[in-house]
């Protein structure tokens, strides 16, 4: 019997699966990131009215079919809408989808949004001390090493290496939120995982000294080791504290203040 197609075998070989080219880029996925990335950055404002399909097509280079298609993504993910008679325009932040895919990484490679990262912030400050809590009561001995191996690589790599720096401390957050077996925690954070980045970077560029980020890390590590949720849930609350300190040079842009709140009820 001949092999199937998707394979092929030759004399003293172990048979391999034919690999697939990866799918044809559709043209209207162009026009989706350019113009996505112009809204998303600002330099398309809400309300502003986009040029006529016949001048986008020639801009962009591709058919009008595909320029419609591409408008009709950009309406789904909430950036665009079309109005009768006056066109396709630009709508307001509070109607995008803030978790669509693209959306958070237009927002990753734009310059900060502070209210972008205050809502962040905001999120943050809901779930990851719950995240601690439960991490602290759930984690498996190999999640605790887990956990610890991520603040270790972290504290390594300062203070020469702050962006290898700032991809262990992703790692360290998603190694707690996984330890709390919650499959829709661990997907929401996969999601939004583009914005963490953005934010821990600007944050890693914001601090004079890692010293405090470092022991205010140790602390959620120790206390998910100890097995003691409430400590586990106060270090993530000092260490988001930290965090809100770190981003206030980006907040005073806005004149926007920090709103995260630490044990006690201080701000």
């Amino acid at each position: 019997m001949s092999a199937p197609p998707l394979y092929r075998t030759q004399a003293g070989t172990r048979p391999r699966r034919a690999t697939r080219p990866p799918a044809p880029r559709r043209k209207s996925e162009g026009v989706v990131d350019a113009l996505g990335q112009k809204i998303v950055s600002g330099k398309l404002a809400p309300g502003e009215i986009l040029p006529t399909e016949a001048e986008l097509s020639r801009r962009h280079g591709i058919s009008r079919p595909s320029l419609r298609e591409g408008l009709r993504a950009l309406a789904e993910k909430g950036l665009v809408e079309a109005r009768t008679r006056r066109g396709t325009a630009i709508k307001d932040k509070q109607h995008w989808n803030v978790l669509d895919p693209d959306v958070l990484r237009w927002y990753a490679a734009a310059p900060p949004d502070p209210g972008f990262l205050l809502d962040l912030l905001d999120v943050r400050t809901i779930f990851e001390p719950a995240a601690a809590r439960l991490a602290a009561a759930r984690a498996s001995p190999d999640q605790i090493l887990a956990i610890e191996e991520a603040f270790r690589a972290m504290a390594a790599a300062l203070p020469h290496d702050v962006e290898g720096c700032c991809r262990h401390d992703l790692t360290f957050h998603e190694r707690i939120i996984a330890a709390t077996g919650n499959r829709l925690l661990v997907r929401f954070a996969a999601t939004i995982r583009s914005a963490l980045l953005t934010a821990f970077r600007l944050s890693s560029d914001a601090r004079a000294s890692y010293e405090n980020s470092l022991a205010e890390h140790w602390a959620v590590a120790m206390a998910i080791r100890r097995r003691s949720p409430d400590d586990a849930d106060n270090a993530m609350r000092q260490l988001l504290a930290g965090t809100a300190r770190d981003l206030a040079p980006v907040y005073a842009k806005e004149r926007l203040a920090p709103r995260v709140q630490t044990t006690g009820g201080k701000r």
